[in-house]
């Protein structure tokens, strides 16, 4: 597993912004061999440098859906994608075998847009 932080990091710190890994393997002056030295046999020293940078990324990191759930504030941003109280205006439903169902686009024709007020 060291071996694969040392090579994340490597990559986070020299590529380019969005350049996918394969690319810059593949640009990497000395290629493979180069590679293999600076991570497998520490040429450059920086093997520890490397692996603490990358402890300290897994250290920091947090789960952004679970701190959404654990905080009420940040899960009321998601709320009518969880079983909201509130009915959505533009979807309607119709009744099939004494179930509901979302109706079908030729369906809304027929079901009224605004009820009457007596």
């Amino acid at each position: 597993i060291r071996y694969i932080d040392r090579f994340l990091m490597l990559y986070i710190r020299t590529a380019d912004k969005l350049q996918r890994t394969s690319v810059w393997r593949e640009t990497l002056e000395g290629g493979l061999d180069y590679l293999k030295a600076v991570i497998l046999d520490d040429s450059l020293g920086l093997a520890a440098e490397l692996e603490s940078q990358m402890q300290l990324v897994v250290d920091r990191y947090e789960c952004e859906w679970a701190n959404a759930l654990k905080d009420p504030e940040k899960l009321k941003r998601f709320r009518t994608f969880v079983n909201d109280g509130r009915s959505d205006p533009d979807v309607h439903f119709v009744k099939e075998r004494a179930q509901r169902r979302p109706a079908k686009p030729e369906e809304l024709a027929l079901i009224p847009l605004f009820k009457e007020v007596v």
